[in-house]
């Protein structure tokens, strides 16, 4: 399935780290199912894109069951949807297989372009495409993992089979398709990248806490940059950071947290990418506080 642009820009709406818990929902996860149905009815987004840690996992009583139970959630705002996943999802009780399989409940999935998995971590792309049919977008969400089993850092890397999946798939685009597009990428964990972006001093918004980027770097940025097309990054994961930086002509950034049943002292929101049919885009922040000004 294609998304067609009815308007001039194309709305979407990045949601990231609900840490939704056990069933029945508790007063801080009923805070954050009410403030996304809020938020989804104010911005009227296209597409909405939710990049990790939808579930806490660990500990809990049936966390596939809180899943379901959110996938029927996600069924009432009647907007298309995306889903990838962070550490906390499949830690324990539910597999990331078992996550992607329930995704067949949602009733506005989006239609997922050059399917590949490696380690039960999904890659895939939406395409976009403007009132002619003509391609303008392409959005690339990587599964990036949970942790190193390598031990040389916390967090997982991007597999390098991810980074090859992502050159092969960019150079079917741009070589034989021959499309000049403008086009984004979504994951949870942050790229090594991020830390020297934030420091090269282009920047906007938040950081309070350390860039919790893997140790180890596979490469994808450089084959972002090889590419010449993505032209945005947004991740979640550290939930008190929501800057944006501009580095080496691509915008990394990260999504705003979503879910109350978490750490961080940002007020809780969203993220919003406007494609521009002009080849080009702006993002911004929505919180609960902005939208109560409005």
């Amino acid at each position: 399935m294609k998304w067609t642009k009815s308007s001039a820009n194309f709305k979407i709406m990045q949601l990231t780290d609900l840490h939704v818990g056990d069933l029945p929902f508790n007063d801080k996860d009923q805070q954050t199912l009410n403030l996304i149905k809020e938020q989804v009815a104010f911005v009227r987004p296209d597409l909405l894109i939710i990049t990790g840690d939808l579930i806490w996992s660990k500990n809990k009583t049936d966390p596939a069951q809180t899943m379901e139970q959110l996938i029927q959630f996600f069924n009432t705002l009647h907007t298309p949807i995306a889903i990838t996943y962070g550490n906390h999802d499949s830690e324990e009780g539910v597999t990331r297989t078992e996550l992607r399989a329930m995704e067949k409940q949602l009733t506005h999935p989006a239609t997922k372009k050059h399917h590949f998995i490696v380690e039960d971590r999904e890659c895939y792309c939406i395409e976009l495409t403007n009132v002619q049919g003509q391609l303008e977008n392409v959005l690339y969400v990587i599964d990036s993992g949970a942790y190193d089993f390598l031990e040389v850092g916390k967090y997982a890397y991007v597999h390098p089979a991810q980074v090859e999946w992502f050159r092969r798939v960019s150079h079917y685009y741009k070589q034989e398709k021959k499309q000049t597009t403008t086009d984004l990428l979504f994951l949870h964990i942050p790229l090594p990248e991020y830390q020297e972006a934030w420091e090269s001093g282009e920047t906007s918004g938040e950081k309070g806490e350390e860039v919790c980027a893997p140790a180890l770097n596979t490469g994808l940025f450089t084959s972002l940059l090889l590419d010449q097309q993505v032209k945005g990054v947004f991740c979640g994961h550290d939930h008190d950071n929501d800057f944006t930086a501009e580095f080496h002509g691509i915008t990394l950034g990260y999504g705003r947290v979503t879910g109350f049943n978490t750490y961080g002292q940002l007020d809780r929101g969203s993220r919003i990418v406007e494609l521009q049919g002009n080849h080009a885009f702006q993002t911004y922040i929505i919180s609960k506080e902005q939208e109560d000004e409005v």
